[in-house]
């Protein structure tokens, strides 16, 4: 994917995938304290023509268990050996 500059400053590399009725955007950001935060944004478009923005913030402590948990779930789910019964 191809990288655009962004107006926002506190965004330091971003990702975006979707259509034109919902993306998701993964933004690496800097807090105020000059720490790194992971920020997943879904924006969907409403019946209504409005949209609805839902977002996940991930500190950088916890991105390398974030990282390891849907690694393992994806795992799972790639060889088809879900955990959870149906």
């Amino acid at each position: 994917m191809a990288k655009q500059k962004t107006k926002f400053t506190n965004i330091l590399d971003t990702e975006m995938f979707g259509d034109e009725r919902e993306q998701y955007y993964f933004d690496i950001k800097k807090a105020a304290n000059q720490k790194h935060y992971l920020c997943i944004t879904n924006r969907r478009q409403e019946p209504d023509a409005t949209y609805k923005r839902t977002q996940i913030i991930l500190f950088e402590d916890d991105l390398a268990f974030f990282v390891e948990a849907i690694t393992m779930l994806l795992g799972r789910h790639a060889t088809g050996n879900l955990g959870i019964s149906s």
